[in-house]
């Protein structure tokens, strides 16, 4: 003889159908996306200390002008090819060249740098930069008596090649 069900068997036995269990299931489901979700964010997003930093070291490549005194005033004023100097930072004054590209490396790209040009011992220009505002880490600078000087990286300037 079978005895009679309990409202708790009665209760068990309503809950047990197919869409119980899948109501159950895709509650699982979408919390385990949702986790996995949040989880791949925090990987991908860079802590303070990695954002604020980039480890490495830049390039400047210096781009050669013309030995010949300019013919027009340059916005840095008159200046005498033959004495024109760069220095960047507390680095000593290189002579700007004539000929060939010369390149400034181990430049820290954490900092922000100083770049000056001089002819006769007389500051003609100066101007500062960072390198995370460039999308490259190798940037060139190029002077002339007309245009003053050219600063950017090869993805903002078409004539930025470095060899």
């Amino acid at each position: 003889m079978s005895r009679p069900l309990g409202p708790e068997v009665v209760r068990l036995r309503r809950y047990e159908g197919t869409g119980y269990k899948l109501n159950c299931m895709k509650i699982a489901v979408a919390v385990s996306i949702f986790l996995t979700l949040v989880a791949s964010a925090r990987a991908q997003q860079p802590s303070i200390e990695q954002s604020s930093t980039i480890a490495g070291f830049g390039t400047v490549c210096v781009l050669p002008n013309s030995p010949e005194p300019p013919t027009r005033i340059s916005p840095g004023g008159d200046y005498n090819p033959n004495t024109l100097t760069i220095s960047i930072d507390t680095r000593p004054q290189i002579p700007w060249p004539h000929k060939h590209s010369i390149k400034i490396e181990d430049l820290d790209l954490n900092e922000r740098h100083l770049i000056v040009l001089r002819s006769d011992g007389k500051r003609i220009q100066s101007f500062r930069f960072r390198f995370s505002e460039y999308k490259d880490t190798k940037v060139c600078v190029a002077f002339d008596g007309y245009q003053g000087v050219q600063f950017g990286d090869k993805y903002n300037t078409y004539w930025c090649k470095c060899k």
